[in-house]
């Protein structure tokens, strides 16, 4: 295999598609994974020894100057801060201990917390942001607690017209344990988990964006909260299940040379004709790899149903038939209002080329809609989806 080369001239271009590539995948890339094939990214070396910041000499250190939170190196105070009031002005609402777990591009660690401020609401008392003590702990509920606390959790779900909630719903709520806690204390008290004591109280339990079932009044099923999310605009603009849209219609009933038993999301009838839609949420995050046809290496499944829906595109393709095939990110009300009145090949292609992860999805649905606006924050263009119509 002969050696990869990189154009020096070319470094600029090469930091924008690191810090491209790491938003699209959800954290800072390793050195390590800088030369798979889904990245094609100069080495860890190469891209340190060539920073016009001399300062940075390690890998942690050019993680950080490309404005990422770098795993094993505890951001400045001044930068904590700003990450801090950025994910403050993200989820919406004041933040939580549990919203400093994990990882991300720009997650603030407690780590950092810890060394600036001792704890968080030194933190929030120093910064000005609003103080919840019972939010920052896990409570220890007793059984009759609990129930109150499952009752209060299905009463607001039936008050919002459904029958399922998603565990980072429950996570975002100030008055409830996060799920992780009610799943404990559920097996604590009745020997199950969390997902089947709200069964047994009408409400099913998923992880965001998949694993919900919901029924509408008149028959239609939902099996994930994208696809409720879709259904929901189709009757906002005045569509009726059954008669102006179909759902899991059969491949074999409008591709003439497939006889086998693959379903397309939705079919709608429109003045000027069929519209085929797929809803891509098994693969939210690989919209980029679907339509420049990369393999998934990291997870087999989901390469499973790349190829799938690969073949369900060609067929549509094939057979000159008007389809769209609908990433999470593109489930604006603007872009199914267009998909109805304005379908093009154009709209399909500007469809297809956008990009966008890491949604808060529990965000969008307090506030009922997924919308964009063009600004600049953080040095950089982003879209807002925080606003509300």
């Amino acid at each position: 295999m002969s050696p990869r080369k990189f154009n020096i001239e070319k470094y600029d271009f090469y930091v924008k598609e690191y810090i491209r590539k790491s938003e699209e995948f959800g954290k800072p890339i390793s050195c390590s994974d800088l030369k798979k094939e889904q990245f094609n990214l100069p080495d860890s070396r190469w891209l340190i020894t060539h920073c016009p910041n001399k300062e940075v000499t390690t890998w942690a250190e050019f993680i950080d100057w490309c404005g990422f939170v770098a795993k094993g190196k505890i951001p400045s105070k001044e930068k904590t801060t700003n990450l801090i009031y950025r994910m403050q002005s993200e989820l919406g609402r004041p933040l939580m201990y549990d919203d400093f777990r994990g990882v991300g591009c720009y997650h603030p660690s407690i780590k950092a917390i810890r060394a600036y401020w001792g704890t968080i609401n030194n933190m929030k008392k120093e910064l000005g942001l609003e103080i919840i003590q019972e939010s920052m702990i896990d409570r220890v509920l007793s059984k009759d607690d609990l129930d109150k606390m499952i009752e209060s959790i299905c009463v607001y779900t039936k008050n919002d017209g459904r029958n399922f909630i998603t565990t980072s719903e429950i996570d975002s709520n100030r008055d409830w344990l996060n799920a992780d806690s009610l799943q404990r204390t559920t097996k604590k008290y009745y020997g199950c988990n969390l997902q089947s004591l709200l069964e047994n109280n009408g409400i099913s339990l998923g992880k965001q964006g998949c694993g919900i079932t919901f029924d509408f009044d008149d028959g239609e099923r939902v099996t994930s909260q994208f696809e409720y999310i879709f259904s929901k605009y189709l009757r906002e603009f005045g569509l009726k299940y059954g008669i102006d849209y179909l759902r899991d219609v059969k491949y074999s009933e409008f591709i003439a040379d497939y006889n086998e038993h693959m379903n397309c999301d939705y079919l709608i009838h429109t003045s000027d004709g069929d519209i085929f839609i797929e809803i891509a949420g098994v693969i939210s995050e690989y919209k980029r790899y679907f339509f420049e046809g990369k393999e998934i290496t990291s997870r087999k499944s989901r390469e499973k149903y790349r190829v799938k829906l690969s073949r369900k595109q060609e067929m549509l393709k094939k057979n000159s038939l008007h389809y769209y095939i609908l990433f999470p990110c593109d489930l604006t009300k603007e872009n199914i209002y267009n998909i109805l009145n304005n379908d093009s090949i154009g709209l399909r292609k500007g469809i297809e080329s956008f990009i966008k992860n890491n949604i808060d999805w529990t965000k969008v649905f307090n506030i009922g809609e997924l919308k964009y606006s063009n600004e600049i924050k953080w040095r950089r263009k982003v879209v807002d989806y925080s606003e509300a119509v």
